[in-house]
């Protein structure tokens, strides 16, 4: 079943907060935190959207399941970020997470783009281990403007 992308904005909040608070780990690690509010979610969200970040809800059939923010150009590398890709929890390990991923980078390479670049949470074994399975390699690690211990990525998109 394909997956669709479809730009994120006021109608989709409640079930991007739904997905986001289905993931209590990660919260944890990046906000110190299970659960997150919908006014911290609008604020990220807002904050994303200044820097020049394209959201978007992933659909297959007439179920969002997931959540993908995305950086063209970061204006302090020149590179293209994946700021956020996450599966609703009920629907991981089963390989669609995996799909989204081809089908968003299939997208990326439609538009020219051909590197994508991420950050990952040093203690987010489960990430690392989906990161480098999809043929993601190591750049570097560094500490982000909230203090967080990451390791950078990236991923040549061939044509």
């Amino acid at each position: 079943m394909a997956i669709l992308f479809h730009y994120s904005g006021p109608s989709s909040l409640d079930d991007e907060l739904r997905i986001i608070n289905s993931n209590p780990f990660y919260n944890q690690i990046t906000k110190g935190k299970e659960q997150l509010e919908r006014a911290e979610v609008e604020q990220e969200v807002a904050e994303a959207s200044q820097l020049g970040a394209e959201r978007y809800v992933m659909i297959q059939e007439t179920h969002i399941i997931g959540i993908v923010e995305f950086l063209p150009l970061n204006p302090y590398d020149d590179c293209s970020w994946l700021g956020l890709f996450m599966i609703d929890s009920s629907r991981q390990r089963g390989g669609l997470g995996g799909q989204a991923l081809e089908a968003f980078e299939q997208q990326l390479r439609n538009r020219g783009i051909g590197m994508l670049r991420l950050a990952v949470v040093v203690d987010n074994e489960p990430a690392h281990a989906f990161w480098k399975k999809h043929h993601f390699h190591y750049v570097r690690s560094t500490t982000t403007h909230a203090q967080l211990d990451v390791i950078i990525y990236e991923k040549q998109l061939q044509p």
